[in-house]
């Protein structure tokens, strides 16, 4: 039984080559999916000449966000798990399970016909990528669903949905959901009101502040090794509306590897998860400011063990943003597992934005890499 009249319209009216569902998060689109879309298609296409294939930003972003469900709502005699090979048996098909990071990551595609393909979480996919999907959907009956998240208006997805081709696209809202409860719906609007976050995550739009600095997605990676002997910093939040973050980089020639924490909670709270990250990513000494906090956070880190290095802030703030790490944006490579409201904080920062913590502590590091600040990074304590 269908749940609602959007999804009924869905699989009644999504039958063109390139099916969209974009909007607002936890609108309920990837567990319709789950639940019918992806079993239908696979089923549909059985015997067929081609590659079926389930593309997501990485393999545990697959696994996560469709495998998973699947298995739950299915059994596991007819969703298994990914192979080695890159491989899953899907209903009975051999099914292609495969990251988006890059197109390097999608070589299986090269010279391959696709019968299916299911994409997730399209937006933040690296253009290369789907320009090779695109020259692959090449049998009469191969066929692309995918769901999405909107960003800047400048994005390349939003310039190929609007182009002349031959596409289904439903925006979603978060009031599509009805399975949501009310007091959730009503404070995540509280929560976004008056932002361009708003747009994005309630209503499912195309937005960017005005005056937004970063209006493309960086590339992503899940190799956590080439951010090992880098460096980190806290920005941290001591109450109030301020979220804390953590950024853990390495600079490696002109790329900058960014891994990023941002929680709206006290730095009290959150010490031992930044350390556990810091540690696993092999990131030191960690970059405190001294200026707010009279060095508190950076002797607690010292009590715990961990090197930290201080410095005295002093720059306008939009001025070491706009001038730092505009810079690096575009060759910044994000890990995967980096907090999603992370890296939308920066995509939706402008001058005199309400919430700056990822902007911020990520442009101390940049500035650090760019060794043209006249800031000095003492250790007090000896490390």
């Amino acid at each position: 039984m269908l749940h609602t009249p959007k999804q009924a319209e869905y699989l009644r009216e999504a039958h063109h080559r390139w099916n969209f569902k974009g909007g607002a998060t936890r609108s309920g689109k990837s567990y319709m999916d789950s639940r019918w879309v992806i079993p239908i298609r696979i089923r549909e296409r059985a015997g067929k000449d081609g590659l079926a294939v389930i593309l997501g930003v990485t393999k545990s972003t697959i696994e996560r966000n469709i495998l998973s469900p699947m298995r739950e709502m299915y059994g596991p005699a007819l969703v298994g798990e990914i192979r080695i090979d890159n491989t899953v048996d899907l209903f009975g098909e051999c099914v292609y399970a495969l990251g988006a990071e890059k197109a390097s990551q999608v070589s299986k595609l090269r010279g391959a016909s696709i019968k299916y393909c299911y994409g997730d979480e399209v937006a933040d996919w690296s253009k290369d990528v789907f320009e090779l999907l695109k020259s692959r959907l090449d049998k009469p009956y191969s066929l692309f669903d995918g769901t999405f998240n909107p960003g800047s208006p400048q994005h390349w997805l939003k310039t190929f949905l609007e182009s002349d081709i031959d596409v289904f696209y439903q925006q979603y809202t978060i009031d599509d959901n009805p399975f949501l409860p009310a007091e959730f719906v009503s404070n995540l609007k509280k929560e976004y009101a008056g932002t361009a976050l708003y747009g994005r995550y309630i209503l499912g739009q195309w937005t960017a502040s005005d005056g937004a600095l970063f209006i493309t997605y960086p590339e992503r990676t899940a190799d956590e090794s080439l951010l090992y002997d880098g460096i980190a910093h806290i920005d941290a939040a001591f109450g109030g509306s301020d979220g804390s973050a953590l950024t853990c980089a390495r600079r490696v020639g002109d790329k900058l590897y960014l891994f990023g924490r941002l929680r709206n909670q006290h730095i009290d709270t959150l010490i031992d998860l930044f350390r556990s990250d810091c540690q696993r990513l092999r990131c030191s000494p960690i970059l405190i400011e001294s200026n707010a906090d009279k060095g508190f956070v950076a002797k607690e880190l010292h009590r715990l063990g961990e090197p930290v290095s201080m410095y005295d802030e002093h720059e306008n703030k939009y001025k070491k943003i706009a001038t730092h790490l505009r810079k690096w944006w575009k060759n910044a490579v994000i890990l995967e597992g980096t907090d999603r409201a992370y890296i939308d904080q920066i995509m939706s920062y402008a001058e005199g934005a309400a919430h700056d913590d990822a902007p911020d502590s990520a442009a101390c590091i940049a500035r650090y890499y760019d060794n043209r600040s006249t800031t000095k990074y003492n250790s007090p304590f000896g490390d």
